[in-house]
């Protein structure tokens, strides 16, 4: 092999590599089901990350009767969130660790931990991350929409395309 060859495979591979990356959210946004996500109230911590409104979605909380999993399945595992759609929102229908054949479902992961308590002080809630909590904006617009993010004031757009999620848009209720 050449050294003009090894070169350009050097500078070539790379490349393709980060154009790989982009393939599943592009083809997500582009192909992908359009749902809209119900927001509730969250205080974010971070100060410093700049401009973006952290989003709280109530199919993060995920009641423990929907999940009939045992807890070794559950914290630190890919997971599968079958969703339905009631009203205009959609909400959490059922968690499966097997990959849904059909439906809208997005794959989480379960936090350490639960949120909320119910009775005799057992948690009534799994806690589920979908990497869709935090919305980047316009340098300085983002004050007011996180005074809205705060009090659960917004509604998110979400494309959805085999189990990944892609937050397109955030408007107020």
């Amino acid at each position: 092999m050449s050294k003009k060859t090894r070169f350009l495979l050097a500078i070539a591979l790379p490349l393709l590599i980060l154009l790989g990356m982009t393939i599943k959210p592009q083809a997500t946004v582009l192909f992908g089901q359009e749902i809209l996500l119900e927001t509730k109230a969250y205080d974010p911590t971070d100060l410093f990350r700049g401009d973006y409104v952290a989003l709280n979605f109530a199919i993060s909380d995920v009641p423990k009767s929907k999940v009939d999993l045992s807890l070794d399945k559950v914290y630190n595992k890919n997971l599968y969130v079958s969703l339905k759609q009631e009203g205009k929102y959609f909400v959490v229908d059922q968690v499966s660790d097997v990959k849904p054949k059909q439906g809208v479902y997005l794959k989480g992961k379960f936090r350490e931990g639960f949120n909320g308590f119910g009775q005799a002080g057992e948690a009534a809630n799994y806690r589920v991350d979908y990497s869709l909590d935090k919305y980047f904006v316009e340098q300085g617009s983002g004050k007011e929409l996180e005074q809205e993010s705060i009090k659960g004031g917004l509604e998110g757009t979400v494309k959805v395309l085999g189990g990944y999620g892609v937050l397109t848009g955030i408007a107020r209720r």
